[in-house]
């Protein structure tokens, strides 16, 4: 994809149910934003992800894409970091960049999302929750 191209319907709602299934998975807020960026794209993206939190307590996640300069940054608020670590933020990193070298934006992204999702595993139990376990057949 070029920079400055559109997704197309079918890849906006690839990309959408992606993030929706992690969310889904994770009990986690993902975000994605994908298009140019001025000045320091961590700096930005730690200025987004703080103005879409509503809770310093939140459990969220920012990815930014930003083909034209070929970054990509992960961005965990301190809740999240527990589950999702710096170096399963970074593998996400290697998964997608290895597939935007050879064109794949969409797929990569994809990728990036099950495996960041794969990383945060399920929703932890709220303090005081019971958990009820299936007991093996």
């Amino acid at each position: 994809m070029a920079t400055g191209e559109a997704f197309t319907r079918e890849q906006h709602e690839r990309l959408e149910r992606s993030r929706r299934g992690a969310e889904s998975q994770t009990g986690m807020s993902f975000w994605l934003r994908v298009g140019e960026i001025d000045g320091n794209s961590r700096l930005q993206a730690e200025n987004w992800l703080t103005n879409l939190v509503d809770s310093t307590h939140d459990e969220a996640v920012l990815i930014l894409v930003a083909p034209g300069a070929r970054r990509v940054d992960v961005m965990t608020t301190q809740y999240a970091k527990r589950r999702i670590t710096d170096q399963a933020a970074g593998l996400a990193v290697l998964t997608m960049t290895s597939a935007f070298a050879v064109g794949d934006l969409i797929g990569g992204i994809v990728n990036g999302l099950r495996q960041l999702s794969d990383a945060a595993g399920q929703p932890r139990a709220v303090e005081g929750e019971i958990q009820l376990e299936r007991a093996p057949q």
